[in-house]
């Protein structure tokens, strides 16, 4: 079935990285996929329950698996940093990272930046990270594609792309062009001929 298939992966890649960078030592947590614009994941701390305890929820948005595996693979350690940093460490206000995060960050191989290259500040309101290439992540997740283990969800899916009709391109006899929303009525104050619609931009 396509969501057993898709949530085992993630939590096969969850238990994996937990054994090789944090020993094994991160608690329960529900891997979840949920759409937040401009983020690739984020952690919700005690976001469920159970009888006997709260759950944490790491989700991975579908736009940022849409990526390199790598890439979205670092994606979920950066959230489970959060985690060990939410029972093993102290966090700041939310959302913000401080010091203790990006020292965890880089021990496991994860630089963090607010530029996602090398030079920006290692912490702050938004960070994002770029892989240290001699670090402790690249090395796990090299050996877990020698072992040809396929944890990219739904391989054979593919997410399909919005196209953003916001914003479409109008041009009038005399070549001018304008951008506006779609089935604008507009005329051009130059020539006196009426926008048109293009199609395609070419």
């Amino acid at each position: 079935m396509i969501t057993s298939e898709q949530f085992i992966k993630l939590e096969t890649l969850f238990d994996y990285y937990n054994k090789e960078l944090f020993d094994g030592k991160l608690n329960d947590c529900l891997i979840n996929m949920s759409r937040l614009k401009g983020a690739n994941g984020f952690f919700s701390p005690e976001r469920w329950k159970n009888k006997e305890k709260n759950i944490h929820e790491i989700s991975l948005t579908p736009q940022g698996l849409d990526r390199e595996e790598k890439d979205w693979q670092a994606t979920l350690v950066h959230e489970m940093v959060h985690l060990w940093q939410n029972d093993f460490g102290k966090p700041s206000r939310a959302n913000y990272h401080n010091k203790e995060w990006a020292n965890k960050m880089e021990e496991i191989g994860l630089i963090p930046s607010s530029t996602g290259f090398a030079g920006g500040k290692k912490t702050g309101q938004k960070m994002i990270h770029y892989v240290d290439v001699n670090g402790r992540f690249i090395k796990a997740f090299n050996a877990l594609k020698e072992k040809k283990i396929n944890c990219k969800p739904n391989p054979e899916m593919t997410l399909i792309k919005k196209t953003d009709n916001s914003k479409t391109k109008y041009i009038c006899s005399c070549k001018n062009k304008v951008w506006g929303k779609p089935d604008l009525s507009i005329k051009c104050l130059i020539c006196g001929s009426d926008f048109k619609q293009v199609e395609k931009d070419n």
